[in-house]
């Protein structure tokens, strides 16, 4: 039950796939500019998100009540990782319903696995990832903007739901992945220090390693 419970939620998550193209190619540059990347060809965005799914979807076993949050944050993540490397936005009418999503679909794992204190763990997670990256927003040169912030705050409720050590495993690996990137990338000259680089990705790449390091894990 367990393995064709989890094999059904992973096609389900993977039915948008052949959608992903045209809705990351919706959102235009809030500044008039020309987008700074093309949108990922249908081929490699279905790619990454059909072997994303899969990665997520073994991560969480043996527990199928995660699956639907989870899944459904991996396709969402995609997106507003491929938007933003292309325009540079992490647009409000994806990030903001999906609080109200997430928090919906957390509150039924966390009941049917008895573990009830997880859902306001993950709300409070939330508020602090909110507050930090707000904080960080307002430091000089430090390039986040309003839709990173939002971001964080979302990403908090996912990872504080499954513990607070993934909340660290979240903040440490997008802080050491991006400044390794940005490191690389200024010595190589594609970038310069006043050039603005997508922080969403990393953002998302980091709640990534700490839900499939610490998803298979039991209620607590």
């Amino acid at each position: 039950m367990v393995v064709a419970a989890t094999v059904a939620a992973a096609v389900c998550a993977a039915l948008p796939i052949p959608l992903l193209p045209r809705v990351v190619d919706s959102f235009d540059p809030v500044d008039g500019r020309l987008p700074r990347r093309a949108t990922p060809a249908p081929a490699v965005l279905g790619t990454v998100t059909a072997v994303l799914i899969a990665a997520v979807a073994a991560s969480t076993y043996p527990h199928p009540g995660r699956l639907p949050a989870y899944l459904y944050l991996t396709v969402v993540g995609v997106v507003l990782a491929a938007v933003d490397l292309r325009v540079h936005r992490l647009p409000d009418v994806i990030v903001l319903p999906s609080y109200a999503v997430l928090a919906a679909l957390l509150a039924v794992p966390a009941l049917a696995e008895g573990a009830p204190g997880r859902w306001p763990r993950a709300l409070l997670a939330g508020a602090v990832a909110w507050l930090l990256y707000a904080g960080l927003r307002l430091l000089p040169g430090a390039g986040l903007g309003r839709g990173d912030v939002k971001l964080a705050g979302l990403l908090g409720v996912a990872t504080g739901w499954l513990g607070w050590s993934a909340v660290v495993v979240w903040l440490v690996a997008t802080t050491m992945i991006s400044g390794a990137v940005v490191l690389v990338l200024l010595a190589l000259r594609r970038v310069s220090r006043r050039d603005p680089i997508a922080y969403g990705p990393f953002l998302l790449v980091g709640a990534l390693i700490a839900v499939l390091g610490v998803g298979w894990e039991p209620a607590g």
